[in-house]
């Protein structure tokens, strides 16, 4: 398993840049797959510095509909003509940030890229090859963050708290190893983990790859002490599990993170480069 951070909100040096986003090139289980697209083009670019064929991905998969994850997909089609774009069937719709108290920002997919007859919609967990699954539907069974309830969906004619049916996780097997993506996990880590758990789909050994989203970037706004100490422990629930985090899970609520999880915790920087 070979993963590479072709986007993220760090460098790792001075050699490749970065940007507010997240994209994965992941090779693995015998297929290369493009996890998320970034913002606009960052992604291929960083993808060309270090050596890597977008034209040899044999399929993207999309974690959910905001458009930092979104928005390199036109360049990615541009590069890779015929490869399926998987994501869950909600992820095309429109999706906004309220600001202010009353204004909505729109934050979904190109309405262009929406219609592109390479998308493939999900509806439930699927294979997409052996030992890759789409883990569709992530109730949010514990919902005590709360630095995603500024996002919206529309509802009728006004708009509505997004429920995030847009959202999935990556989830690759590999004989008694599991990696598990999340790039976003605005239904709360603890909710995604315990649903590929109730999936069958952990291992031996499992590595998760996630933004965990607890920072909140219009308000510069971290959740509680309390309610981190509270995430931390749920995930080292998981006594197999190894987390590399970074995008919206924000630096000082990784910094409190780290104090309980230690070396269960491990930071995400664009550029990098995981073989396991």
């Amino acid at each position: 398993m070979k993963v590479t951070l072709l986007v993220e909100n760090t460098p790792r040096d001075a050699s490749i840049a970065a940007e507010h986003g997240l994209s994965f090139y992941i090779e693995g289980c015998g297929k290369r797959i493009l996890l998320d697209a970034g913002q606009k083009s960052l992604f291929a670019e960083n993808a060309a510095k270090l050596g890597l064929d977008l034209a040899a991905v044999d399929f993207a998969v999309l974690s959910h509909g905001h458009g930092d994850h979104s928005g390199g997909l036109p360049a990615f089609r541009a590069a890779n003509p015929s490869a399926p774009v998987y994501m869950a069937r909600a992820a095309t719709r429109r999706c906004f940030v309220r600001r202010y108290g009353i204004l909505y920002f729109n934050v979904g997919m190109d309405r262009a890229f929406a219609k592109d007859p390479g998308i493939i919609p999900l509806d439930a967990d699927t294979e997409l090859a052996p030992g890759v699954t789409a883990v569709v539907g992530i109730p949010r069974a514990s919902a005590y963050l709360t630095t995603s309830d500024n996002l919206y969906m529309r509802k009728g004619l006004w708009f509505a708290r997004d429920d995030f049916a847009h959202e999935l996780a990556l989830v690759l097997r590999e004989g008694a190893r599991t990696f598990v993506f999340s790039s976003c996990s605005h239904t709360g880590l603890q909710n995604i983990m315990r649903r590929v758990a109730d999936a069958g789909l952990l291992g031996a050994e499992t590595r998760v790859f996630a933004g965990m989203h607890l920072f909140n970037s219009p308000g510069r706004r971290n959740e509680s002490a309390e309610l981190l100490d509270r995430l931390a422990g749920e995930l080292l629930a998981y006594p197999s599990a190894t987390y590399y985090a970074g995008h919206c899970t924000g630096q000082a609520a990784f910094d409190r993170l780290k104090a309980t999880m230690g070396g269960r915790l491990q930071p995400l920087r664009c550029g990098d480069v995981f073989e396991f």
